[in-house]
């Protein structure tokens, strides 16, 4: 099944490079979270997923995601 998940092919790239999960976000949504808000957390959970932020620039990141 094909989702429209109303971004630019590089932008999604963009976030699947920094662990973003659509299938989360997709399920998020089923639970009763709005596109974005569920986008968020999908984009949160993809970055400390695989290890927590450890130096300035991934806490940068981090933030940026958790103020977005």
């Amino acid at each position: 099944m094909i989702h429209d998940l109303n971004m630019a092919d590089t932008e999604y790239a963009e976030l699947v490079a920094q662990g973003y999960n659509p299938h989360l976000e997709l399920e998020l949504i089923e639970l009763g979270e709005t596109q974005q808000q569920a986008r968020k957390l999908s984009r949160i959970v993809g970055l400390v997923q695989q290890k927590p932020p450890e130096t300035d620039e991934d806490w940068e990141q981090f933030m940026q995601v958790w103020e977005d």
